[in-house]
This record gives C-alpha cells, structure tokens and sequence, in this order.
C-alpha cells in the first residue's frame, strides 16, 4: 500500500507540472464491449486478430460473466470510444481472483503487452495491488484487447478510473473492508471466548464458520498480495481455506439442527458430503478445476439450499427441540435462493454476481453470529435461573427431611424417655415389693414356726430373678451379633426339656415338630435364639391353660448360599386381638384382661429386638378368639459354608 500511495503522488507531481487536468475524474465504464470465448485457451493475440467481427459478441450488460470453465475470454474496447482522454487513466479488468489477466494496447502502430494475476510473479504486475491495474496514458487511443482465465467463477468488467477516482475508491474500498474486518475480528473472538466458557457448541461452531469463512473471502478478494511470496500457491490456499470453512459451516448446522438426535445415517450423510466436498476440492487442483468447481459449487448450493430445510423439517417431525434460529437460518437461506435464482434480482445488496464473496457479506454471518451470542447467553442465564431454583428445591426437601427426621428422632426419644420413665417406676415397684415379701416372711420365720415360709421366701426371690433377667435381655438386645457353630438338634431338644415343666404346671402338651431336613449343625446365635423362643414358649405356658403348645421348625426353600429356616410356636390360648398385636410388641404393654397374671409386659419386646438383631422380625397371627402363632424366618451358614468364607 506504501509504495501504491507513492506511485500515485508521483503521477499526480508529474501531471501538475505538464499543466495536464483531467476533465472526468469520475470511473467510465467502457461501452461496445465485445467478447470472444477460446475453448481451448490456445489462440495468440495474432489470431484474435484475424477473427472477423461477426466473431465477437457484444456485452450490452457491460461485464462477462462465466463459471467455471476452461476457456479463455478476450474482451476488446477501443480507447476513440472513451469522452474523455485528456490525462492518464487506470484500467482493471474485474474480480481479482482472476488467475491470468493480459492486456493487449495498440500504441504507436505497436502491440504492447501487460498482464497480471497468480499466475505471474509479482514483479511482473504493474501495480501490486488487490485488484490488477494497468495504466493508460492519455496518448493511447488505440484499441484495447483483455485475455482473462479464473480457476474459479470469472468476472470481466473493464472501467477506466483517473487516479484521482482510483485513490478514493480503493480508500472507500479499504475503509469498507477494514470496517468488516474489525467488526468480524471484535464479535469473533468475544464469541469463542464466550463459547468455551459456557461450553456451548452451537456458539463456538458459529464462530468458528464465520471466522473461516472471513478466511476465504479474504483470500479471494486478493488479500495475498500482501504476502507476494504465496500468490503461486493461491489455488491451494483457497481450497484449503474452503474445506476448512465447509467443515465449520456442516458442524455448525449439525449442532444447530440437533442431528444427533436423528437417525444415524444423517450424520453419516453430512460427514459424506464433507468427504465429497474434499474430492471435489482435489479433482480441481490436480485433474480438472472446471468439472471440480461446478461439483464443489454444486455441493454447497444443495447444503444450504436442501439438506439444511429437509434436515429441519425431519428433525422438527420426529418432536427434536430446536431454538428460533434453528428455523430461521434454513428460512434465510431459502429466501436467497429465491431471489437469486427465481427472481434474478441483482440489483439487490449481496446479491450480484460481483458481491459473492466480497468482504462485505460477512456483515449478515457476523449478525447471525450475535444473535447466536444472545441467544447462548439468554439460554445460559435460563438453565442457571432453573439451576437455583432446583437446587432451592433441594435444599427445601433436604431442609423439611431433616426437620421431619429430628421430629421423628425428637419423638422416639420422648418415648424412650416416657418408656424408660415407666420402667423405672415399675422397676422401683416390682423389686421393692418381693424384697419386703422376703423380710416380712424371714422375720416371721424367725417369730413363729411355720413351716411354709421358707417356700414363700424361695418363689418372690425367684421372681424378683426372673425380672432381673428381664431387664438384662431387654439392655443386652442391641449388642451385635455373635454367631458360632452347634448343634441345632441338641440345642432344641434342651429348649424343650425346659419348656415341659412349664407347660405341665398348667395343664398344657408340649410337642416339639422338628422336619427331617433341618441339618444338625448350623452357626447361629444361640444365645439370642434361647432367649427368643423361651421367652415365646413362657408367653404360651403362662397364658395357655388345659391346652397344646407346639414348636415348628422347618426349612425353607435353599437360596444360593446358607439355610433358610422357620420357627413357629402356636398355642391354644385365649388369643390377641388383631388392634393390640403391635402394641404388644413395645416395652411394658400388656394385653386386656390379663391383671391376674404375673409379667412385666417386657417379653414380646425382648423377642423383637433379638430378632431385629439377627436379621429377622416376629409374624404374629391370631383372631383374638382362641390360639395363637407367632413365627419368625432365620438366615443360617453351615459351618462347612462359614468356615470356606472365612479361608
């Protein structure tokens, strides 16, 4: 730029001392334009020449315009038809991604040859510039010949501008440029910093796509020229640069349409157009660029213009929740197919053929891009709006267990604080009044002659043993666990040599029921086993008169390991109604009726926390009427069993 600002005021110094003004200084867009397409890019200036008029076909439109094509274009003008030749003027021929531009002018009788493009080496180009320029001095009044090929789509649009004009539209086009620039390289970055903060795909995959597609526009308004020694390699870049964006562009309409949420062969569809675009990219850089670009533009017109809406309206069938823009960029894009190749409207702004790719349209990308911004943040402020809100709901019901817990906690120690109370005013009463029995009767031993007291003496200080006993089972029952090996057989049968006398003292059979498949050897906790059933078979004796008391033992079906077994104790006595079974089961309750039979009403109790203890719970069934069964389920290990757990 440096030395194209000093190239201009050295012409302009040199103009002021001829005294030369120009009277236009605006462009002039070259009239009777006539072109002439070479097939096969082989004829030389001479056999241009030598082709008749009826050969040219004349531009009323005022440009040329091919897409993708091996041909070369000659375009011829004559410098008679311009109005004004007073002073010197600049000629550019059209889009600069035009790979071979040659200019042809007649001076002095004599052909003189200038040319231009990647297909040169920079010092070869009159001006380096974006857009190839070549000078015309005000004594050229001959005719004019343009030899061009592109690679790409090609644009042929001669106009002669005075360097005055020349200055300030490449100023405006610089300032146009420099404005797209800065807003893409201000909203980009911001965008991927946003977007790898908040982890959102859709943000960076839109950034992503706009910043590689800013890339290929760069490269193909002639950005390059800034770097001279890449212009040979500009082909390859420009592939490069475009496969790069596509890929961007196909992940950003993958996250953006939610295709993961769609069978798989859609994503199997988009990764194979990728694979096709990048065929499509080497056919045209080492086979054929005609055939290869009309494929590669083909692919992205049926991307954009069909893949993208039946994609939607696949994903929006199957109920795939999609945000507003899933719908609206697929709607944009349609509507630009509408107007660009239905209604032809080239007048309107992005539109034209001369305007795709300019830098300029990637002001609609960067606008699509801080709606995405916006929306990414809008969404990332509503999950965490809803985020607090679970977690408040959380803490509530973590808040309202918690208090229901220490309620609970809080009211289970009231009880136990009521039941321990109760049990200490029984305990003070019912030790108290066995221990006076027994000084009363010793000092009547000792007074008078009696022959009973002795007995008496003997039955309240067994009983004031057996409620000692009691209360020890009762402190002793959350103590863990200790199972040991024995014989089950052999622990029954003194279990019922104890249970007989009980029974008889009322009257009562005892029958033990032991099944032919219970093993005799088992390891349990026989300690709390005794306890439990004399303390069910005492319960059975005591309140059962003239009747039956029965123990069942029984083997369950075998799970994959131990044993399995039922123990039942029934009887034929009075029975428990059905609303006292649960009560019973608490510390110091006792059933209707039963005054008149001596208990503390810590019998029940005692059998429930030993069973809670070894895994098990008391079942008790009765009508209330007459008998009743209370039965339990133990799991067992065989020694053999415990004895290989344990190795």
């Amino acid at each position: 730029m440096m030395r194209l600002a000093l190239l201009f005021v050295l012409l302009v110094v040199s103009e002021m001392a001829v005294a030369t003004v120009c009277a236009d200084q605006s462009p002039a867009r070259l009239e009777h334009l006539a072109a002439f397409e070479d097939r096969g890019a082989q004829l030389r200036l001479e056999q241009i020449l030598a082709l008749p008029d009826q050969a040219f076909s004349n531009l009323e439109q005022g440009y040329l315009f091919a897409n993708y094509t091996h041909s070369a274009y000659w375009v011829r003008f004559s410098l008679a038809d311009v109005a004004s030749r007073e002073c010197m003027r600049w000629l550019t021929v059209g889009d600069p991604r035009l790979n071979d531009i040659q200019v042809f002018i007649q001076r002095a009788g004599q052909w003189q040859r200038m040319h231009a493009g990647s297909a040169y080496p920079a010092e070869e180009w009159p001006v380096l510039a974006r857009q190839p320029s070549f000078p015309l001095y005000a004594e050229d009044d001959g005719r004019v010949l343009i030899r061009a090929t592109s690679r790409s789509a090609l644009i042929v649009e001669p106009i002669l501008w005075s360097s005055q004009a020349m200055l300030m539209q490449r100023q405006i086009s610089a300032l146009v440029d420099g404005l797209s620039l800065g807003i893409v390289l201000l909203v980009v970055p911001f965008s991927l910093i946003v977007g790898a903060i908040m982890r959102s795909p859709l943000l960076l995959a839109h950034a992503a796509t706009v910043l590689s597609y800013i890339v290929v526009t760069c490269v193909l308004n002639g950005y390059l020229t800034h770097w001279p020694a890449l212009l040979p390699w500009s082909d390859v870049i420009r592939s490069l640069v475009s496969v790069i964006s596509f890929a961007c562009f196909l992940g950003y309409a993958r996250v953006l349409l939610q295709v993961r949420h769609l069978p798989r062969y859609w994503g199997v569809l988009y990764g194979a157009l990728l694979v096709l675009f990048i065929g499509s990219h080497l056919w045209t850089l080492l086979l054929d660029h005609a055939q290869g670009g009309a494929f590669t533009d083909l692919l992205r017109r049926f991307t954009v213009y069909l893949l993208m809406p039946l994609t939607l309206l696949v994903a929006w069938y199957r109920g795939v929740s999609l945000i507003w823009m899933a719908w609206a960029v697929p709607l944009l894009y349609l509507v630009q197919f509408f107007m660009r190749y239905v209604l032809q409207a080239d007048q309107v702004i992005w539109q034209s053929r001369q305007d795709f790719f300019s830098l300029s349209s990637i002001v609609p990308g960067v606008v699509m891009l801080t709606c995405t911004l916006l929306t990414e943040l809008y969404r990332s402020r509503k999950r965490a709006m809803r985020a607090r809100s679970e977690l408040e709901d959380l803490r509530q019901a973590e808040q309202g267990r918690l208090e229901g817990m220490v309620q609970r906690r809080t009211e289970q120690l009231s009880e136990s604080l009521r039941a321990r109370g109760a049990m200490l005013a029984r305990i003070t009463h019912d030790l108290r009044t066995p221990l006076l029995d027994i000084v009363d009767y010793a000092w009547r031993l000792v007074a008078e002659s009696r022959h009973d007291y002795p007995q008496r003496i003997a039955r309240s200080a067994h009983r004031q043993l057996a409620l000692i006993d009691e209360l020890l089972e009762f402190s002793h029952s959350e103590q863990p666990q200790h199972e040991v090996p024995g014989d089950l057989h052999l622990f029954l049968r003194e279990i019922a040599e104890e249970v007989e006398p009980l029974a008889r003292r009322q009257a009562n059979d005892f029958e033990l029921h032991l099944a032919t498949d219970v093993p005799q050897q088992v390891s349990a906790d026989f300690r709390r086993l005794r306890t439990v059933l004399l303390n069910l078979l005492g319960n059975a004796a005591k309140f059962t008169r003239d009747g039956r008391i029965q123990l069942h033992v029984s083997c369950l079906p075998r799970g994959v390991a131990g044993l399995s077994l039922q123990l039942q104790v029934a009887d034929t006595g009075p029975g428990i109604h059905p609303d006292d079974q649960q009560r019973l089961l608490q510390p110091f309750e006792r059933g209707a009726g039963v005054e008149a039979v001596e208990g503390s009403g810590l019998g029940l109790a005692i059998v429930t926390q030993a069973l809670q203890a070894m895994g098990s719970a008391l079942q008790v069934q009765s009508d209330g009427v007459s008998g009743s069964r209370f039965s339990f389920e133990l799991n067992l290990a065989l020694p053999g069993e415990r004895v290989e757990a344990l190795a």
